[in-house]
């Protein structure tokens, strides 16, 4: 008799205790899903650094390839123009090196820029 007067007491409680239960782990998966949101834009963040990075290496190892295809053309052609041509490829070269200060100043303002503004959260 006892059983039956407690038991609408123990379903409330079952009640309660299940429902907090369920608002809890909404909170978490609710803040795990935030904490993922947040790593996909910090990893996006970084690739597009790191792209921009191999795109720059690219570039200076494309430079330094025809640097030496000219170089070495103008010592089959022209022997005797050997001295000239050092000169021209040191103008190239250093003109090219400007470049990729540029290129590697624009990443780092872009990279600084990425991390003064916030990452919005969904």
């Amino acid at each position: 008799m006892a059983w039956i007067k407690q038991r609408p007491r123990m379903l409330e409680l079952e009640n309660s205790a299940e429902e907090s239960l369920t608002t809890k782990l909404l909170a978490r998966v609710q803040k795990l899903e935030e904490d993922k949101a947040l790593q996909d834009a910090r990893i996006e963040v970084e690739r597009v650094r790191h792209e921009s990075q191999m795109a720059i290496m690219r570039h200076r190892v494309n430079n330094a390839d025809a640097c030496l295809d000219a170089l070495l053309m103008l010592l089959k052609t022209s022997p005797e123009k050997v001295a000239e041509a050092v000169i021209h490829i040191e103008r190239m070269r250093e003109r090219q090196n400007q470049e990729v200060a540029l290129e590697r100043g624009a990443q780092v303002g872009a990279t600084i820029a990425a991390v003064s503004v916030p990452i919005p959260t969904p």
